[in-house]
């Protein structure tokens, strides 16, 4: 199989959608909001708290309660990755890649030059998402889930943006498995 061609998915877009908005209304309607995010914030907490005590109990943010505690925003983000992973394997559509096949069709098989932008990517993205209290994907599908007159907007106004970053990063398609 040719490496710059996307399989085709394992259920159809409208399938996986109905699944992933019926979970995310059961996690909200059970424990609230979810977020990827805040446990970004949570670690740098605990590690401020165990190298500078008295600045982290003086701190406005970090000083707070729910950002001193493991809670079950950790298991969260494991079973993320654990269920992306799976989901993967089962699949049959994992494999090591240390580039996407949009980089390659775009940028060729640059990894190095890959790794520093993603790298540089993430960091951005967890900055903004704590600049706003909370990341894009909390806000849109906990928002949605809760049916959030202000998610609207956000919706429209965050996958406008998308489109166009899409159209300015990765200007050549990739191929796709007919």
């Amino acid at each position: 199989m040719n490496d710059l061609v996307i399989k085709k998915p394992p259920l159809p877009w409208w399938a996986a959608g109905l699944m992933l908005g019926l979970i995310q209304i059961l996690a909200v309607g059970l424990n609230g909001p979810l977020g990827v995010s805040t446990q970004f914030v949570v670690a740098d907490a605990r590690i401020i708290t165990q190298m500078a005590p008295e600045y982290a109990q003086n701190h406005p943010l970090i000083s707070q309660e729910k950002y001193q505690k493991f809670g079950y925003g950790w298991w969260l983000d494991i079973g993320l990755i654990a269920g992306a992973f799976a989901a993967a394997v089962l699949s049959w559509r994992w494999r090591l890649r240390l580039t996407t096949i949009w980089w390659q069709t775009n940028r060729g098989k640059s990894i190095g030059r890959r790794l520093i932008t993603g790298f540089i990517g993430g960091f951005l993205i967890l900055l903004g998402a704590r600049f706003a209290h909370g990341c894009t994907s909390g806000n849109f599908a906990s928002g949605w889930a809760q049916l959030s007159l202000s998610v609207v907007p956000f919706t429209i106004t965050m996958f406008v943006f998308g489109v166009i970053t899409a159209f300015v990063v990765y200007p050549k398609a990739a191929n796709f498995e007919k």
